[in-house]
């Protein structure tokens, strides 16, 4: 009895921090301190800038929800909104923004399941390179392709943009041009990360806003897809390559 007992017992995983500390992990971490900095940090004396108060909300609801600031998103969130509001710097800092909790809170659990997942495949360093980069193409091709699909939705549009869904979008393309180069991979896949990921997608894409969120994400995941291809199909070229000499000499051999 007590070797049955002390095999089971082995055969538990032991729970370790460190098993916590991907650069997805870190990223959410960024995001929400970022979120909290815009929500509440004061305004300052004389400030013309964004402000996120909602008019038309109570002043109780407006701290809650953190509407009361906004000081992040003028100097870090891309909008006609905010002065010198389309710099370059701005398309990439506008990832660690958030127009409201949910929007943050959806971008977290998208990013822990997708982000993590791209993290096993691709490495931390090239899945941040993944993120930020799709997230930077996607904010320059959206908006001329939003006003050329959608005109008159896109002359009512003024706000801003922040959130780092073009980057979790990214990695998800990347992550299913990965699984086509390697089918057999798509069995390995946590049941969890599959069911989040395909919610994550439909929801915020084609539930939540028919718009120009619709686009943003679709250019997201198409660039994702695109850019995940052409970083792994020289790999799958040259593997391809080195089976085709083996099989070369031993049909020689032979």
């Amino acid at each position: 009895m007590n070797n049955t007992y002390v095999s089971r017992k082995t055969t538990k995983k032991k729970f370790e921090i460190r098993n916590l500390l991907s650069a997805s992990n870190i990223l959410i971490i960024i995001l929400i301190i970022f979120y909290i900095l815009d929500c509440y940090l004061p305004l300052p004396k004389g400030y013309t800038g964004y402000n996120a108060w909602d008019s038309e909300s109570s002043p109780v609801m407006n701290y809650i929800f953190g509407s009361c600031g906004g000081l992040l998103t003028n100097y870090l969130g891309v909008g006609s909104a905010l002065v010198n509001g389309n710099a370059v710097y701005r398309h990439i800092t506008l990832m660690f923004l958030h127009g409201g909790i949910l929007h943050l809170i959806v971008n977290i659990v998208g990013l822990y399941f997708i982000g993590n997942y791209a993290e096993k495949r691709f490495g931390w360093w090239l899945t941040l390179i993944l993120f930020f980069l799709t997230g930077f193409l996607e904010s320059y091709i959206t908006d001329p392709l939003f006003a050329a699909l959608f005109p008159k939705k896109a002359q009512e549009y003024i706000g801003v943009s922040v959130g780092a869904s073009g980057g979790i979008f990214g990695l998800m393309g990347a992550s299913l041009a990965a699984i086509f180069f390697d089918i057999k991979s798509f069995e390995h896949i946590n049941q969890k990360t599959l069911i989040v990921s395909a919610i994550y997608g439909i929801l915020v894409t084609y539930i939540v806003d028919l718009g120009y969120n619709t686009v943003c994400h679709n250019v997201a995941l198409l660039l994702g897809l695109a850019v995940g291809t052409m970083l792994i199909l020289p790999f799958y070229i040259l593997k391809k390559k080195s089976l085709h000499r083996k099989t070369k000499k031993i049909t020689r051999f032979r």
